[in-house]
């Protein structure tokens, strides 16, 4: 199709679009990600990938990728997060799991922010183990 303006021709492309992929799928729409940014930030913390979340969003990986480099939006270190407090352990195998032994319980950081987890329920915390590292995350 085409626009005669004088002259000049002006010429509207248009793309067919692919209903063949995933329910809801609109192309390579853009879409406004400012308005979304609180929810992208929660999203990455939770580990969630720029896949997932531009399927949320409606668009493409390649933006919320662009959208979190320029917004400086990256999964920080778990453990760098906040006051940091370490303490030497033990680990030791149970008949009922894992048990961790330490000293933590003196610290200012575990008074302030995980006392009250004690003999809490198990939706409340998970382990994380990696290759380097074993952690606690809060998960309410």
């Amino acid at each position: 199709m085409h626009l005669a303006s004088g002259h000049k021709k002006w010429y509207i492309w248009t793309r067919k679009l692919d209903w063949s992929k995933e329910k809801g799928a609109l192309g390579n729409r853009r879409v406004a990600l400012k308005p979304h940014a609180s929810r992208i930030r929660r999203w990455v913390e939770e580990g969630r990938g720029d896949t997932w979340i531009a399927q949320e969003l409606n668009t493409t990986p390649s933006s919320v990728q662009s959208f979190r480099s320029r917004n400086s939006i990256y999964r920080r270190d778990p453990v760098r997060r906040g006051q940091l407090s370490e303490h030497p352990a033990v680990l030791d195998e149970t008949d009922d799991g894992i048990l961790l032994k330490t000293d933590a319980s003196d610290s200012e950081v575990f008074d302030r922010e995980w006392r009250d987890y004690l003999g809490g329920s198990p939706d409340d915390l998970q382990v994380v183990i990696t290759q380097d590292r074993i952690y606690v995350e809060k998960v309410r």
